[in-house]
Order: C-alpha cells, then structure tokens, then sequence
C-alpha cells in the first residue's frame, strides 16, 4: 500500500507546567509524531503565534506545517489536586481554524484527523475533504472557560458531527454528558470511547462491544487517547478491520506508556 498522506488539523500548544517551564502539547503534536513513526506523510493545518518555539521538532521529523498567523500560541496550565482531580486553566488561544485556510497542497488527503484542544477547528471543516476518511477527538469542541480562563464543560450541537466517518473520545471528554451517547451515534456510524483500564468501547449500528485491555503501571499517561487514535486511524485506513484495528491501537498505546 502506498504512504498514506494524513492531515491533522488542530491547534499547536504551549503547556505550563508547575515548575513554571512549557512544553510542547496538543493533540495535532503527539498524534504527528507517532503517525510520521508509523510510516504516514503527515501535515498539520494549525495556529499559532512567534512566542511558538518548537518548529525544530518538526523540522526533524519531516512534518510539514500550514500556520494561521496568530498573535499568540494556546496556552493550557493543567493544576492537580491531591485527591487527583485536575484544574485547568486557558491562558492564550491562537486563531480559529476554518475552510478558508485549507492549502491547496493538502486540499486531497487520504485521511483527515480533527483533533481541537480549545474549541478551534471550525465545524465548516468537517464537510471538506469528500474522499477522505474523516476522524475527530472531541475534547476541545466541548470546553468553555470563563473570564480568568477556567476551562468549563461546553455543550455542542452533535448534528454537526454528521460528516465525520467516525469519532474519538475519552470516558474523562465526556464527563456530563454521558446521557447524549445514544444521540452522537445517531449522526456518526462508528464511535469509540477509550476507558482507561476499562479498555475500549465501540458504538457502531445501534450496537455497543467491549475491547477489555491489560491493566499497566504508569507514570505518565498524558497523550495515551491521541496515540490510540491514531494508530487506531492508521490501522483502520489500512485493513478496514475494526476488531484488529482497535486491538492494535491498544497494543500501540501500551508500548508507548510502557516505555516511559
């Protein structure tokens, strides 16, 4: 089969950590990594500012970027309670993504990922790119935040999912509205939720199957959602075998965690 060519369209981010550094963040970052790893051509449409100093990374690895000039990069400081319960704040946003950005160079993709971390890819997106395979993490259309930049729950209109092949998301995305499940798998065919030690949950037909995993240790467990959708992605765009494809998004995951 020949390289898959994969866009990522989602907003680059700074993360503040507590000892006050940043660190490169974003789901559009940790998802370019391991698909360039596995052997896409992978390009990310995203937005960010001049205080964005990560581009060497990129560089390195032969990703290509189309940015939306911005007069800052998104910034996220994540804060952890003792009883493990984490506050997050927003400090800065980039631009919004919209079908007015599109490049001509990436204009007919094989596969598109949708990966918002702070409500940034336009819903006018979803219905470009007609022979694509379309996938999306859902997290970022679902934050709000107030004045001081507290993230909050956001609710969204799930008819605007409609165009997607298929979607991501956490059991953490979609705390609170547990109940609207049976209604975004009205608009998208093929939904996955990942739980954790819980495994996977596949939502496709009016019908729901369990994919249980091994339970790990781990130290650190940021970006393991974005490694299982796209590897996840990856291997469905290859096989179009949903059981092995989430089977090998899991083992991908496990790997990864494993080796920190």
């Amino acid at each position: 089969m020949a390289t898959p060519t994969l866009l990522i369209i989602g907003h680059l981010c700074r993360d503040r950590l507590p000892s006050g550094k940043i660190k490169l963040g974003g789901t559009a970052a940790y998802a370019a990594f391991l698909a360039k790893k596995m052997g896409a051509e992978v390009t990310i449409l995203t937005s960010v500012g001049p205080d964005f100093d990560f581009w060497n990374l990129f560089e390195k690895q032969d990703i290509g970027i189309f940015n939306i000039p911005s007069e800052e990069t998104t910034v996220f400081e994540n804060i952890y309670q003792e009883e493990g319960e984490r506050i997050q704040y927003l400090h800065a946003r980039a631009a919004t993504i919209t079908a007015e950005h599109i490049p001509n160079e990436v204009a007919t993709p094989d596969l598109v990922l949708f990966c918002p971390i702070a409500d940034e890819v336009s819903f006018d997106l979803l219905g470009c790119f007609p022979d694509a395979l379309k996938a999306a993490t859902i997290q970022g259309w679902l934050r709000g935040w107030d004045e001081q930049g507290l993230v909050l729950p956001k609710s969204m209109r799930w008819k605007r999912l409609t165009p997607l092949d298929l979607l991501i998301f956490s059991d953490a995305d979609i705390v609170g509205f547990e109940d609207k499940i049976s209604a975004i798998c009205k608009f998208v065919d093929l939904v996955i939720m990942t739980r954790g030690r819980n495994g996977v949950r596949v939502f496709q037909h009016d019908k729901a199957a369990d994919f249980p995993t091994e339970p790990i240790e781990v130290k650190d467990a940021t970006g393991a959602g974005d490694s299982f959708a796209t590897a996840f992605l990856l291997e469905y765009f290859r096989t179009g075998d949903l059981d092995s494809s989430v089977e090998y998004g899991q083992e991908i995951t496990r790997k990864l965690l494993l080796s920190r």
